[in-house]
């Protein structure tokens, strides 16, 4: 095992000072073949719950588009969220699987209980239609970066808006604005008996455009017990029923199959990282999902400066796991709905006024039995446990805007929700509960644009219950009611400022286009894990303080350099229970570090050569900062080639990841059980690809 302290504190001596070098987009378009990159254009995004240019947008957003991450495995969102600030995207033993926090909200989603398969504080979106559950948690089964066009980030607090999603917003968007109708063809292979296959056809029906796309994804990773497989299907329309008015059809399914390796001790990684827990292996502790989607879109303006958007959404589930010594059987169905409004009008000589409102409602019900767990981790014949959980999710907001000759804009807006929780236990009826969270929260922005800058102050509270997973009560509590008392929803202020746009051009140096914020939350109740997450309590308050950067240099046509650099300091102010207090410490989870850089070069037409370095700060895995990660340093390097042939056009890469075979750890266990807390992150690794189009 190589020492890596010393040489981390150079590498971040030497990363800060090449931001300068090393830069990071926002948005890109597709690179034509025959240059590197093109000039960037304005683009709408719609993450923010009303159609608005990136530029005009008062908060911490981010665009990526897919030719940033064509050239990648494609097997989960860190693929596509790398050069994000604020965002941090960790790979569990290199499955699709993935932890993911934006400016520390989702971190406690990691205890040995929670820690696999879902995302906590953040919405997470597909075209719009919520992927996020009513209690907050996002299953990433139904995320495909193969099917999204682009991917919005809206890294600033967004529970005036949507509610129960502290953390921000991503929405991935598919494509339907194709010119004429195609087929295409990807396959992808690399190593640990990684392969990936899908096929995309994209057809026109009269006025009706819509894509149909089937994937297949094998993984049998890298540690013991990690293997992950999956296939999933969806099929989008869109069909412009007249001048004004837009039907949306989006049916989607998916089957995957993922186990889980579980965390190790600092002496089990030291000695060697491929292995398993043992407890996760001997239960063969593993989920296997199925979920099907059906969602219906209607989008009208029916005068100039009016729009509305209607959305409608089912979504049946079957689910089943091993886990902590129970196998789980979960058959729950999750529907629901919203309808956005928004009116510009003018108000005078140069003022422009908006109004906007909307209302979603979302629930999920269905029966969960345990089992005993059968020798090898399969299914006993004994009922352990046979109860239901329900959750409705309730609310609505409304916004108002005024501009004035589009350069000042001041915006106010305000949310209501109510988040309903109940609990039936069939064996045990005087358990059964409810609980019901509620709150307003208001958020207040300015902003000033002149060109191609823009910059912005934002305000604005936040909200975010505890999944229906944290609420079990602790001992003794627990003979008493399946639900605890003691919870209550977290709340935040987020103070924010933020730049972004285009430098002039620079005569030789090129452009430059930059993204900066500087962010202060203070969060109160914020829940935390106990005994490897069976319980959670409540911690008093916490404040998070960052900043964020993202350039994008283009020296030439022909050259391009990117990076991110996230710095936040993440401290507990007023944290006490009855193990000690914490006030002082680092929260867990969170580096205070995080930077990314690129260097793509493209020097024949059609051939893209790329380097990429990643360094990350060490990361504490308890409130008593006790235990802790490594810092480390990851280098990947890339090589692309694209050629057209008339109605033809092939694509093909070769990616290198962690060249220099560095041993790290990817994510922690939070506040572990026998001091297992450490997950490997992937060693040396390729992976290659070709696509084939036809038009």
């Amino acid at each position: 095992m190589r020492r890596v302290p010393a040489r981390q504190g150079a590498v971040w001596g030497a990363v800060i000072p090449l931001l300068g070098a090393f830069t990071s987009a926002s948005a890109a378009t597709p690179e034509p073949p025959d240059t590197l990159v093109v000039p960037l254009r304005e683009v709408v995004v719609t993450a923010t719950r009303a159609s608005q240019t990136l530029h005009g947008t008062p908060a911490a957003v981010s665009i990526v588009d897919a030719a940033r991450f064509a050239d990648t495995r494609l097997i989960g969102l860190q693929d596509a969220l790398a050069f994000v600030p604020g965002v941090l995207v960790q790979s569990r033993a290199g499955a699709p699987d993935a932890r993911i926090t934006i400016r520390g909200f989702g971190a406690r989603g990691n205890g040995e209980r929670s820690n696999t398969g879902v995302v906590r504080g953040i919405r997470i979106l597909a075209d719009g239609i919520p992927l996020t559950e009513p209690d907050g948690r996002t299953s990433l089964d139904l995320v495909d970066l193969g099917h999204a066009d682009r991917v919005e980030v809206v890294r600033s607090n967004a529970s005036a808006l949507y509610g129960n999603a502290s953390g921000g917003v991503v929405n991935l968007r598919g494509l339907l604005d194709f010119e004429r109708p195609y087929l295409e063809a990807r396959l992808q292979g690399g190593a640990f008996g990684y392969h990936r296959e899908q096929l995309v056809s994209g057809f026109t029906l009269g006025h009706t455009r819509g894509s149909l796309s089937l994937s297949s994804l094998t993984f049998d990773g890298w540690r013991r017990h990690s293997s992950a497989s999956g296939t999933q299907a969806q099929l989008r329309m869109t069909s412009t029923l007249d001048e004004r008015t837009r039907l949306g059809l989006l049916v989607a399914g998916a089957a995957n199959l993922s186990r889980y390796p579980g965390a190790l001790t600092q002496a089990q990684f030291d000695a060697d990282p491929r292995q398993a827990n043992t407890s996760y292996l001997q239960r063969d502790e593993r989920r296997r999902n199925r979920i099907g989607r059906v969602a219906l879109t209607f989008d009208r303006s029916p005068a100039d400066g009016r729009h509305l958007s209607v959305s409608l959404f089912v979504e049946p589930k079957a689910l089943q796991r091993s886990e902590r010594n129970r196998f789980r059987d979960f058959t729950r169905y999750h529907l629901g709905g919203s309808a956005v409004g928004h009116w510009r009008m003018p108000v005078g000589p140069g003022w422009a006024l908006r109004l906007g409102g909307g209302a979603d409602e979302a629930y999920q019900d269905g029966t969960i039995l345990f089992y005993n767990l059968a020798p090898g981790g399969g299914r006993g014949d004994q009922v352990l446990a046979d109860k239901r959980e329900g959750a409705n999710s309730a609310g609505a907001f409304v916004e108002a805007e005024l501009r004035w000759r589009e350069r000042w804009a001041a915006r106010l807006s305000a949310r209501y929700d109510a988040l309903g929780y109940v609990s039936e236990d069939f064996l045990a009826p005087s358990l059964d509960a409810t609980r019901t969270f509620a709150r307003w929260t208001p958020k207040g922005s300015v902003s000033y644009q002149a060109g191609d800058q823009s910059v912005y102050a934002a305000l604005g509270g936040g909200v975010e219950a505890p999944a229906f997973n944290e609420v079990d009560p602790p001992p003794p509590f627990d003979t008493l009611t399946s639900l605890n008392p003691f919870l209550e929803a977290s709340r935040s202020t987020t103070y924010e400022l933020g730049a972004r746009g285009r430098l002039l051009p620079l005569r030789a140096a090129g452009q430059l286009r930059y993204d900066a914020a500087l962010y202060w939350i203070e969060v109160w109740n914020e829940p935390v894990p106990f005994d490897g997450g069976a319980y959670f309590l409540t911690a008093g308050r916490s404040r998070r303080r960052g900043a964020e950067l993202a350039l994008q240099w283009l020296p030439g046509a022909r050259l391009e350099l990117e990076g991110a650099l996230t710095l936040s300091r993440n401290r507990y102010v007023d944290y006490r229970n009855e193990l000690g207090d914490f006030g002082g410490h680092d929260v867990a989870g969170l580096p205070a570090k995080a930077f990314r850089g690129a260097a793509r070069f493209a020097p024949l037409p059609g051939l893209v050569a790329g380097a990429a370095i990643e360094a990350r700060d060490r990361c504490f895995a308890d409130d008593a900062n006790s235990l802790r990660s490594r810092p480390y340093t990851t280098v990947d390097a890339t090589l692309a080639y694209a050629r057209s042939l008339g109605a033809i056009s092939a694509r093909a890469y070769l990616a290198g990841y962690n060249l220099t075979d560095e041993r790290y750890a990817a994510s922690v266990f939070i506040n572990p059980v026998n001091g297992e807390f450490l997950e490997p992150g992937l060693p040396r690794q390729w992976s290659g690809g070709l696509t084939l189009r036809w038009r």
